[in-house]
């Protein structure tokens, strides 16, 4: 475990600055500094260490999605594993949200599938490599897709009956859709990545879009997460360090700040209101103050931590992916002494509405870096 104070940085963020920003809402110190170190691999059910999304459900159910092993579902301390054979169009599976009705959604490299009544069913876009979705205010289920080359990319909505669909000749800045993000405006963003390289990110208000590029202020045009904090600023996880955009400018985060590493997969707040960012060296962690990082010497089980969640428990689990045969799984901290559920959500949040993200104690998860 490493531990050290922010570093000032030159003409993009400096301490009193970061510190301003997020002392509404994140906790110096506190009680649960300590954590606690299990793993999860295949040894212990996981059908394949590959990771590439964690989500818990409604009903605290914990769905998991690995690159080659299928769907795997952790439910009454049991592992149950959906694969092909089960209805699945492909054991890729990237991405898994709940609706508002409380079904399952099923992204994978090859369409997108739905869990109903114990079951598989297809729910659309066969054939399209799926990489990230996410349910809008309306209840629409935003699709972006990537692999251009293999199934054509693109970003998709369905409001229920059919499908819209939209691409680069509608202003989107690029074709394959590593990140899907609704903020708390209702606007829709996304992370792109167009003729090999990151393409930048885009919002769209419901009539048009909006592009954002290095030069505007972004640390790198591949952008492969996306978080809104409390107050309403935006942060993107890229491959060269955090931008934080508050509506009119921009602050950038790297290995100079604190983070273990600039390829940032995954950010979120825990309930012990701490800032954790997902990189490919590991996971650090920010107070306000001070930055922690933890990594295979600490409990990781690898260090290339694609997604991240806190469960209800308010245990943390961290899935990797290391590109490697027989490496990778899942590690889960806990705090020491951690509040019960109750306690926590009552604790977490200024007065503010949160993002929906952080209300349902799931934060948006990263993207793969394999693109």
């Amino acid at each position: 475990m490493t531990k050290n104070s922010l570093m000032r940085q030159p003409n993009k963020i400096t301490k009193s600055t970061l510190r301003e920003m997020l002392k509404q809402y994140l906790q110096e110190g506190g009680r649960g500094e300590r954590l606690y170190w299990e793993q999860i691999t295949t040894r212990e059910g996981l059908p394949h260490n590959w990771i590439y999304d964690i989500y818990q459900d409604s009903q605290a159910r914990i769905w998991v999605g690995t690159w080659g092993g299928g769907l795997a579902l952790r439910e009454n301390d049991e592992w149950r594993v959906f694969t092909k054979q089960d209805g699945l169009h492909c054991n890729e599976v990237t991405c898994i949200r709940e609706d508002k009705h409380g079904k399952i959604w099923v992204a994978t490299d090859e369409g997108l599938n739905a869990f109903e009544n114990g079951q598989i069913i297809d729910a659309g876009l066969i054939g399209k490599s799926i990489l990230n979705m996410t349910f809008d205010m309306e209840g629409g289920l935003w699709v972006g897709c990537w692999r251009a080359s293999r199934t054509g990319g693109g970003l998709f909505r369905y409001g229920g009956h059919s499908w819209q669909s939209f691409t680069t000749r509608a202003d989107l800045p690029g074709l394959e859709i590593l990140k899907v993000f609704e903020d708390s405006r209702g606007h829709i963003w996304i992370g792109t990545y167009e003729g090999g390289q990151g393409a930048g990110v885009g919002c769209y208000d419901g009539k048009s879009w909006r592009s954002f590029r290095s030069q505007d202020g972004l640390a790198d045009d591949c952008v492969y997460s996306m978080f809104e904090d409390p107050v309403g600023n935006m942060w993107f996880g890229t491959i060269n360090g955090v931008s934080v955009y508050d509506g009119s400018t921009w602050h950038t985060l790297s290995k100079k700040d604190g983070l273990v590493d600039n390829r940032v997969y995954s950010m979120m707040i825990d309930s012990e209101k701490k800032f954790w960012f997902g990189t490919e060296g590991g996971v650090s962690r920010f107070d306000g103050e001070t930055w922690v990082s933890f990594t295979k010497d600490d409990g990781l089980v690898e260090n290339l931590v694609r997604t991240m969640v806190e469960m209800q428990d308010g245990s943390l689990w961290f899935g990797t992916y290391p590109y490697q045969r027989n490496r990778g799984g899942i590690s889960i901290a806990r705090y020491e002494g951690a509040k019960s559920l109750p306690d926590r959500v009552l604790d977490l949040l200024p007065d503010r509405k949160a993002p929906k993200e952080l209300r349902s104690g799931n934060a948006e998860h990263d993207e793969p870096n394999n693109v």
